[in-house]
């Protein structure tokens, strides 16, 4: 195997694809599928053919290594010995270390693509449903009785005060609308609004109230002192 010189620290698509059995076409298009944020970031540099387009990506050596254990460890072990300096074989300890820091990458970039995905199917979720009628209420959501019960545990806040709070100007998107469905309702709704919303919402409002007795505050987003106790 032909191996680069010590002070080159990067892989092109073409490198990779030869080493790999890969079309630099589908190189290009893997990497750029998995490594979005570093290619906006300047860690993995395009290069441009003369009509302007991205001829290839250059990869440096963690992000070469995670590329190929994405798909086999033969790939990863391939990948590893072409960043050696020397054509002398690795110590089976430096191997092992190698891998095991690529593939512990590969799982954190994994694991922080699972979340975004996660945020954003959460963030949809939320705006298709605020627009539905339910015919049951989200297990992450709550009507106004039971904010007003727990919020009155919690901070021993009014109802009337309770109520003011999430049905103001206070940047809680209901959860949607739940249809009730007892006979004598004949087909009524109410309105949600999801735990994780009301809770930080009135963890604001009681940090920023003002304090005129032990008991007694005063909000600019309520119309008058209420009973707040922390």
């Amino acid at each position: 195997m032909k191996l680069i010189q010590s002070n080159i620290k990067t892989m092109s698509s073409t490198q990779l694809g030869e080493l790999l059995g890969y079309e630099k076409k589908e190189v290009n298009r893997k990497i750029l599928a998995m490594f979005q944020s570093e290619i906006d970031g300047g860690i993995i540099s395009p290069s441009f053919d003369s009509r302007g387009y991205i001829e290839e990506y250059n990869l440096p050596e963690v992000e070469s290594q995670m590329f190929a254990a994405k798909w086999n460890i033969k790939h990863l072990r391939k990948v590893v010995e072409f960043f050696v300096s020397a054509p002398k074989p690795m110590s089976q300890l430096e191997m092992i270390a190698g891998m095991a820091g690529a593939m512990v990458e590969v799982e954190r970039k994994q694991t922080e693509q699972a979340r975004a995905l996660e945020d954003i199917t959460t963030k949809v979720e939320r705006l298709e449903t605020s627009d539905k009628v339910l015919t049951s209420c989200p297990v992450n959501a709550e009507g106004i009785t039971s904010i007003c019960a727990r919020m009155n545990i919690k901070y021993s806040i009014p109802a009337w005060a309770v109520k003011e709070i999430v049905r103001g100007s206070h940047g809680m998107r209901p959860a949607g609308n739940v249809q009730n469905q007892h006979e004598s309702a004949k087909g009524a709704t109410y309105v949600v609004w999801w735990v994780s919303d009301v809770t930080a919402a009135f963890k604001r409002i009681s940090e920023s109230c003002e304090r005129i007795t032990t008991t007694l505050v005063t909000h600019p987003e309520v119309s008058k002192r209420f009973k707040l106790i922390n």
